[in-house]
């Protein structure tokens, strides 16, 4: 299957799709969504752009409608344009974009669905409304679905590597710690890629919790290994 990876050409299949929506409406485009651009290999920066392009066009009381739409293609692609399109709804609708990427995360089958729609939504959240989402993801923590609490570790990770403060991260690792005993692989492998992070750029916030991090009772070697890669990164970084 050929790369999509030019904006001239990714531009010409999302054409067809407003077309088919101005022409038709959500299902249209959807189907010509589904068809041009979903069913092709297409660059994350280019469904990023079409993501984007959709939100400017489609009206926001339709928005939801095609997001759900989209939702039930299962592709992996469609997760993209998800993340992008609640990310874009955050500022007027926080709570419902909140719980559209809950929604969508505990209905994964795969990991893939869940790092996605995470970085995309939850992570820019956190980033940008930390005071209104870090309560949001200290309930989502203890959701019944092993796939939403891994969203949240790409999200922190997400909100980590691109410069949220010192205080909020803080409060995010507090909420990673309370993971820090599972035993299931998909949790493991988000919070520990958020704890992972968190050291390398927050090496102070792991010195602050050292004793709760040696607490062998409520954190796991898994954890503490995983905190230790991100400490041996942050010494290379330094080096470099």
């Amino acid at each position: 299957m050929n790369v999509v990876t030019r904006k001239s050409e990714v531009k010409e299949y999302l054409r067809s799709c407003i077309s088919a929506y101005q022409e038709n409406g959500v299902s249209a485009c959807v189907l010509t969504l589904s068809n041009q651009i979903l069913n092709r290999k297409v660059k994350f920066p280019l469904l990023e752009f079409c993501a984007h392009e959709l939100s400017q066009t489609i009206k926001e009381s339709e928005q939801i409608l095609l997001c759900d739409k989209i939702e039930a293609l299962k592709t992996e692609g469609g997760n993209v344009i998800l993340g992008i399109m609640l990310q874009n709804r955050l500022e007027n609708h926080f709570q419902e974009s909140i719980d559209k990427a809950t929604e969508y995360t505990s209905k994964a089958t795969i990991w893939y669905v869940c790092d996605i729609i995470g970085e995309r939504l939850y992570g820019y959240a956190m980033l940008h409304y930390p005071t209104k989402t870090i309560p949001e993801i200290q309930k989502l923590s203890t959701h019944p679905k092993r796939w939403v609490v891994r969203s949240l570790g790409a999200g922190v990770h997400y909100a980590v590597r691109k410069g949220l403060d010192r205080q909020n991260v803080s409060s995010l690792f507090m909420i990673l710690m309370s993971k820090a005993n599972s035993k299931d692989k998909e949790i493991r492998q988000g919070i520990g890629w958020a704890a992972k992070t968190t050291a390398r750029y927050h090496p102070d916030i792991i010195e602050q919790f050292d004793e709760e991090i040696r607490n062998q009772e409520k954190v796991a070697n898994w954890f503490r290994r995983k905190i230790a890669i991100g400490l041996e990164r942050n010494e290379y970084d330094k080096r470099n």
